[in-house]
C-alpha cells in the first residue's frame, strides 16, 4: 500500500496522521534527527531550531509493495523561508540501484511536497560518478525543478540543516 496522506502530513506540522506508527519515526525539534540502518548513517543537525518529521519511507510510506523502488527515509523540515524534503538511501554498494529508489520516490512524492528537495545517499564506498549520465540527470532534476542538490558519502555523515 502507498500512503495517500503525505501531503498532509508534511503540508501541515500538526497533523495527525492514522499511520503514524507506521511512517513517522518522529516530528519534534531535536537537535540531532538521525536516520540509521545496516551500520550507515545520516544526522541531520537541527542548527535553526525547525520542527523537523523522519519518515520511513520503505515499510512505512509504502509499505507491502516489493515491486516498487522506493528510498529508505524522508526529512520534512518545517522551514517557512524554505521548505525542505531530505531523501535519503542508506546503501551498501549498489549505488546505481540507490539512484534509481531516490528518483522513484522524488517521482512519486516530489511534486506533491511542494519543498525544496535534497538527496543524500550514504554508502560502503564512493565511486566516481559525477560523470555518470544517471547521476548528471537526477542531479540536473534536483537544481532544476525542485532547487535541490545531491550529494553522496560513505558510511556516516553529518549535515548542519543551515549548510545544505
Amino acid at each position: 500500500m502507498i500512503c495517500k496522506e503525505l501531503q498532509e502530513c508534511c503540508a501541515d506540522e500538526t497533523y495527525d496522521c492514522k499511520n503514524k506508527r507506521r511512517c513517522i519515526v518522529y516530528r519534534d525539534f531535536r537537535k540531532q534527527a538521525v536516520c540509521e540502518e545496516n551500520r550507515k548513517r545520516y544526522n541531520l543537525i537541527n542548527d535553526k531550531g525547525y520542527k523537523i518529521a523522519l519518515f520511513h519511507m520503505d515499510g512505512g510510506i509504502i509499505y507491502d509493495e516489493s515491486q516498487i523502488l522506493k528510498c529508505d527515509f524522508l526529512y520534512i523540515v518545517y522551514d517557512s523561508d524554505c521548505p525542505t524534503a531530505i531523501f535519503v538511501e542508506l546503501k551498501g554498494n549498489n549505488l546505481y540501484h540507490a539512484i534509481k529508489q531516490l528518483k522513484a520516490s522524488i517521482d512519486m512524492y516530489g511534486s506533491k511536497l511542494n519543498r525544496r528537495i535534497c538527496v543524500r545517499i550514504i554508502c560502503s564506498s564512493v565511486p566516481r560518478l559525477y560523470n555518470d549520465p544517471i547521476f548528471k540527470n537526477l542531479k540536473k532534476q534536483l537544481i532544476r525543478q525542485y532547487n535541490g542538490t545531491l550529494e553522496i558519502f560513505e558510511r556516516n555523515k553529518e549535515e548542519k540543516y543551515s549548510e545544505l
